[in-house]
C-alpha cells in the first residue's frame, strides 16, 4: 500500500493488496512511487482511501490506465473513512468490462519503434478538489487496449491492461469533474512481470543457501573391556570398503583367549 498524508492507495489481485517494492516519495509533487509484479491473465481492482476530516471541498480520486484517464470517484464529505474501488471500464452506459493485466504485442513495424507511450506500464491515481460540470455518456472514456511495442524497444514492458469479463449494468452517466490546484496525492504504480523485476533486482532474490560438506567420521577405536562389562562398539556407518574387508578377515579368524585367575575377559564382535 502507498500513502500521502491522509490518503492511501492500493491495487489488489485476488482480494488481497499487491506488495509495492522501492517506494519513492517527492514532496514537491506529492506524488509516490513504487513497483508491483503483474500476472498476465489476472483480473485487478484500484482502491483508494480517504481518511481526512470531513469538510466542505469535493474531493475526488481519479485512475489514469497506461497514461489514460478512466474515470473517478467522490469521497464523501461528511466521512472521515471512505474507500473508493475501480474494478471495471465503462464501455458503454450499459456496459463495463474488469480490469486484467494482458501482455503487449510484439511486432517488427518501424512506425512502432519510438511510439511507446511513456506511461505504458503504469496505473495512476490522482486525488483532487474538483469542480463538478455536465453530465456525459461514460462511453466517451473507451479505454485503447490494444498495445503494440517494436521488438528494438528499449523500454521493457511486456504487460500492459487489457479488459477482460463484460457485466451489464442500469444506464448510467457520469458527471464531468475538473481539478483545482495541484493534486493532494498521486500514486503511480509501475507494474512489470515478477520475473522481470526479479532479474533487475527490485524484488529481492533470496541468497541461495551454502551446502556443508557432509563429513564422514570413522572411529576404528574399540573400548576397553571391563569385568562383568558387555558393551562394546559398533562398526560406524558409512565404514570405508577397505575398512570392511580388514574386518572381514579378521571375523574369518577364530579367536581364542585364555581366562586368567580372577580376571573374566569377553570377546568383541565387531560384525
Amino acid at each position: 500500500m502507498l500513502k500521502f498524508q491522509e490518503y492511501t492507495a492500493w491495487i489488489s489481485v485476488d482480494g488481497q493488496p499487491l506488495d509495492t517494492y522501492s517506494v519513492e516519495t517527492s514532496l514537491a509533487t506529492n506524488e509516490v512511487t513504487c513497483w508491483i509484479p503483474s500476472e498476465a491473465g489476472k483480473e485487478f481492482s484500484v482502491h483508494c482511501q480517504n481518511t481526512s476530516a470531513p469538510g466542505l471541498d469535493t474531493i475526488g480520486a481519479f485512475v489514469y490506465i497506461d497514461g489514460q484517464g478512466c474515470h473517478g470517484n467522490l469521497f464523501e464529505r461528511w466521512n472521515g473513512n471512505h474507500t473508493v474501488k475501480f474494478s471495471h471500464a465503462f464501455v458503454s452506459d450499459r456496459i463495463t468490462k474488469s480490469f486484467v493485466f494482458s501482455t503487449v504485442r510484439l511486432t517488427d513495424e518501424d512506425e512502432f519503434v519510438d511510439a511507446t507511450s511513456a506511461d505504458l506500464g503504469q496505473i495512476q491515481v490522482r486525488v483532487c478538489k474538483v469542480v463538478l460540470s455536465e453530465l456525459y455518456n461514460p462511453a466517451q472514456n473507451e479505454l485503447q487496449t490494444e498495445h503494440k511495442v517494436h521488438e528494438r524497444s528499449k523500454k521493457a514492458v511486456t504487460h500492459c491492461v487489457g479488459l477482460g469479463e463484460e457485466t451489464m449494468i442500469p444506464q448510467t452517466m457520469l458527471r464531468k469533474s475538473h481539478c483545482i490546484g495541484q493534486p493532494l496525492a498521486k500514486f503511480t504504480f509501475k507494474y512489470r512481470d515478477r520475473n522481470l523485476l526479479k532479474a533487475n533486482g527490485i524484488i529481492p532474490v533470496p541468497a541461495p543457501l551454502k551446502r556443508k560438506a557432509s563429513q564422514e567420521i570413522i572411529d576404528l577405536t574399540v573400548n576397553d573391556v571391563q569385568a562383568g562389562s558387555s558393551r562394546f562398539n559398533d562398526p560406524v556407518r558409512g565404514e570405508h570398503n577397505l575398512q570392511r574387508t580388514k574386518e572381514t578377515e579378521r571375523r574369518s579368524k577364530k579367536v581364542k583367549q585364555e581366562q586368567k585367575p580372577g580376571v573374566f575377559v569377553e570377546v568383541i564382535d565387531l560384525t
